[in-house]
């Protein structure tokens, strides 16, 4: 069974897990003291983000999501990330869904996020969500994609 749910500081160490197992399949370094704070901090006390949700799928933990307010009704979405024996299966999608959900309950009128564009995966859930190509991050963004959703 799938759940979706607030992160708890309990659940900060298996997400930093999950997202340092998922950018390393990618080749990436992880920076949770840089550009992979927000969702580095999640379900700690001192976490800046808005929204900070995790996927459980029968009972363990195998996904994670953030999101951080930005000025003028925009939020900017961070460390989505699902446990690579568990994709397909729908949990990134519930996961968006849900964040998508909240952010509407913040008053978020736009919802940013950057990716890489060999992230296949998560660039057709994207685009099946109605999210659209926005211009590409700079450089020192960690990314070479981005993509805006209009929620309200």
């Amino acid at each position: 069974m799938l759940v979706v749910r607030n992160a708890q500081q309990a659940d900060n160490v298996r997400i930093r897990n999950i997202v340092l197992t998922s950018l390393s399949d990618f080749g990436i370094e992880v920076e949770f003291d840089g550009l992979d704070a927000a969702i580095g901090s999640a379900g700690l006390a001192d976490a800046k983000n808005a929204i900070e949700l995790v996927a459980e799928f029968d009972g363990r933990i195998c996904g994670c999501i953030a999101l951080e307010a930005m000025h003028d009704q925009q939020g900017k979405v961070f460390g989505f990330h699902v446990d690579k024996g568990l994709r397909g299966k729908g949990i990134g999608r519930a996961l968006m869904v849900q964040l998508v959900e909240r952010a509407k309950q913040c008053d978020l009128k736009i919802l940013h996020l950057d990716t890489w564009d060999t992230m296949y995966s998560a660039v057709r859930l994207y685009t099946s969500l109605g999210w659209v190509a926005a211009p590409d991050p700079l450089p020192e963004s960690g990314a070479n994609r981005s993509f805006r959703l209009e929620i309200g």
